[in-house]
């Protein structure tokens, strides 16, 4: 679940090597929350990536313990419960007759 997150911090703090090689304190501050957003951005990616690879061989009320469990954490707990009912295809509109 964590590779795509370490994948685009380490590709990001190359870049910023070569675009900046010895950053000072107000340019440490200013990229402070850019990597902090991308790694959970990452880490969200790597758990839909890993969401949609294990449901092939895990059953669907165990992989729901790791994403609709507590504690819960209001935006991300929404956010996860939305990643795993479009894995599983939920959120689709009910027809009614």
């Amino acid at each position: 679940m964590f590779f795509p997150a370490v994948a685009g911090e380490v590709a990001l703090g190359r870049w910023l090597t070569q675009f900046m090689p010895h950053p000072g304190v107000v340019a440490m501050l200013c990229f402070a929350p850019v990597m902090v957003s991308l790694f959970i951005i990452g880490m969200l990616m790597g758990a839909t990536i890993w969401l949609l690879l294990m449901k092939r061989f895990v059953h669907q009320n165990i992989l729901a313990t790791f994403f609709l469990g507590s504690p819960r954490v209001p935006v991300f707990s929404h956010l996860c419960s939305k990643i795993f009912a479009w894995s599983y295809g939920q959120n689709r509109p009910k027809t009614e007759l």
